[in-house]
């Protein structure tokens, strides 16, 4: 077992995201300068896994502010895409580590259609930064897990913070504007203090009925689809058995029937007053098949149980919630893992990046 766990670099949340906030204008800056010396009418954030998770947490955020379309791909599929983009596409390509194949395919397919490019990663000597035409450093420092968990809130807040600082270079908000936003972002950051111990109280209570089914579904909706296919990502790599996340909605349309009473499921109940009532009427039907149901939310109505639910001191802040909702799903991926006798800093095949040739690997 190595000596750093994942709950650790957890901990370490807040203070680089507060980093980051500070830092702001000089990590943007290559971005608001392009933006102010060309024409760009679409971006395209590229990335895979956590990373493309992070694109679709803060695409809408940065489209609104922007007022430029905004669509987060994946890299795959943007390389096997006809030619619709245009010298007025900015393609920025998302990797941590940096060395992510197939999002150093996308930005060279990107050359190919004369489209600007950039790079956001952890690694200054990256393959995708060599490929850029403007490189962002992620300033989140090094994450050795195999499940990435301050990398992901890292980069949806760089994301965040290129829409509000380009939106500003670009005078679609005004200086008041921007500080406003900047407040409410820094006040869901501080509230990490009082998040991750009840969180953590909340995972430990519960972790011995969450693992028993061997199964278990994410669902949520609005911002937070992003974090349902992000949790149940790092579930999945953690905890090494079946998990998958889905939109509230999609649910809906089929995946109910695979619910047995062995099931477990963990609902993401943030702020939409529409797809929150939604969700308890779900929370209600399938409780007719399994008990073992676990919303994740600030409040629910008197006449849920509130023994399994995890009942959070959050902001629900309405654009800015994603980066409170995905903390209870990294800390089930981060202490639950050792109870089941995995390191989650190992890989289960050490060499699989090598024999698949998905990544460069440097060591």
């Amino acid at each position: 077992m190595t000596e750093i766990t994942m709950y650790d670099y957890i901990l370490e949340e807040k203070d680089v995201l507060l980093r980051i906030l500070q830092k702001r204008k000089s990590i943007t800056r290559p971005i608001s300068t392009l933006l102010q010396n060309r024409l760009v009418d679409e971006i395209v954030l590229c990335g895979s896994g956590t990373s493309y998770h992070a694109a679709l947490a803060a695409r809408r955020m940065m489209e609104n502010l922007l007022q430029i379309r905004v669509r987060a791909e994946l890299p795959t599929l943007f390389t096997t895409q006809q030619k619709i983009y245009t010298k007025n596409t900015l393609v920025l390509g998302i990797s941590q580590g940096g060395n992510s194949y197939s999002t150093a395919d996308a930005l060279e397919k990107a050359k190919t259609h004369q489209c600007m490019t950039a790079g956001l990663s952890e690694n200054p000597k990256s393959l995708i930064f060599q490929l850029s035409d403007v490189c962002l450093l992620m300033e989140c420092g090094a994450e050795l897990s195999i499940a990435k968990t301050k990398g992901y809130t890292a980069t949806v807040l760089i994301l965040w913070l290129i829409g509000i600082e380009g939106a500003l270079t670009l005078k679609r908000i005004s200086d008041a504007e921007a500080e406003s936003l900047i407040h409410r972002v820094k006040t869901v950051i501080l509230n990490y203090d009082a998040v991750i111990p009840a969180a953590t109280a909340w995972v430990d209570s519960i972790q011995d009925e969450l693992i028993e089914g061997r199964r278990i579904l994410v669902l949520g909706y609005g911002h937070n689809y992003a974090n349902v296919l992000e949790g149940s990502l790092k579930m999945l790599e953690t905890l090494r058995f079946g998990i998958v996340g889905y939109d509230l909605e999609e649910f809906c349309h089929g995946v109910y029937n695979s619910i047995h009473e062995d099931t477990r499921l963990i609902y993401l109940a943030s702020p939409d007053p529409y797809e929150k009532e939604r969700l308890i009427k779900i929370h209600s039907v399938i409780q007719e098949t399994t008990e073992h149901q676990f919303i994740i939310g600030a409040q629910l109505p008197p006449f849920i149980a509130k023994e399994k639910n995890c009942l959070l001191p959050m902001t629900d802040d309405p654009d800015f919630h994603v980066l409170e909702y995905i903390l209870p799903l990294q800390i089930i991926s981060s202490r639950i893992p050792y109870k089941l006798g995995i390191d989650p800093f190992l890989a289960s095949d050490p060499l699989f990046h090598k024999k698949a040739g998905s990544k460069l690997v440097t060591r």
